[in-house]
């Protein structure tokens, strides 16, 4: 079973994702990470957050497609008595995401592996990403799958990068190894060595400000944006739900990935 641990030092919370042997994220997980996010936004100690993964070479995987594929039989299984769906823009997962996304403390993602899927949309959704070093990927990869991002990928993903290269990279599936992230400015910096040492230095430089300006701060850029983000993610949430709920060839491909070990292929 994954876990998701907390701990703080000096004013910075590092929340760690472990789920053995692949870093998959969880219902269970996420439900974990939500309490926690819950306390730190209250405890007025905590000055800085810091995500990172718990195994060697991951970060967060990905969402757990063997969850998904339970989630879409359920849904077929509501249409098929003609219930409606339910409103998915508003699933645990997607507010935890909007959760760190609207919190008044700056939040760092610490890249210490595989970030794919769920894992990339966690990273999108913090303030400052950095990526370590190795033989990882980085990116939206759920059409490899059939899918496509639930719960902010495409929003959050075109609003860093712009919708050009969002469209090029959701549409392919495209992922990135560490430094081309950095260059292609999906992660704000590659470190070499210790990404998560490198992320609680970057942290010590938030304790001496002001925490209520740090919270202006994030609060006019965030607004700054045309569309609100919860208006994209709404829409992008309910065309995840109707596509695994109506398209066959999209449980086929999740079943396939995991019947052949989770392979995927890099773009």
């Amino acid at each position: 079973m994954g876990s998701v641990d907390c701990s703080i030092d000096g004013g910075i919370a590092t929340v760690t994702f472990t789920n053995p042997p692949k870093g998959f994220l969880t219902s269970a997980m996420v439900a974990q990470a939500s309490d926690i996010m819950a306390r730190l936004e209250d405890d007025e100690a905590v000055r800085v957050i810091v995500f990172t993964g718990g195994l060697p070479d991951v970060f967060i995987r990905h969402f757990s497609v063997e969850e998904i594929i339970e989630m879409t039989k359920a849904l077929k299984a509501r249409r098929a008595r003609g219930q409606a769906d339910p409103r998915f823009a508003r699933t645990p997962l997607r507010m935890l995401w909007e959760n760190i996304d609207n919190s008044r403390k700056p939040t760092i993602a610490a890249i210490n592996g595989y970030c794919g899927g769920g894992g990339c949309e966690l990273a999108l959704a913090c303030d400052i990403r950095l990526a370590g070093p190795g033989d990882y990927t980085i990116g939206q990869m759920e059409i490899l799958v059939g899918i496509l991002p639930g719960a902010g990928g495409t929003t959050r993903l075109a609003r860093l990068v712009g919708t050009g290269k969002a469209l090029e990279w959701v549409l392919r599936g495209r992922t990135f190894h560490p430094q081309e992230a950095a260059a292609e400015g999906l992660v704000h910096h590659y470190v070499e060595g210790d990404v998560l040492a490198a992320a609680h230095d970057m942290a010590r430089e938030f304790l001496d400000k002001p925490a209520a300006a740090l919270a202006a701060i994030k609060q006019v850029l965030r607004s700054s944006w045309g569309k609100s983000t919860a208006d994209g993610v709404d829409e992008e949430g309910d065309l995840f739900a109707n596509l695994i709920a109506s398209d066959a060839r999209a449980l086929e491909m999740m079943e396939d990935y995991v019947a052949g070990g989770h392979q995927l292929k890099k773009f």
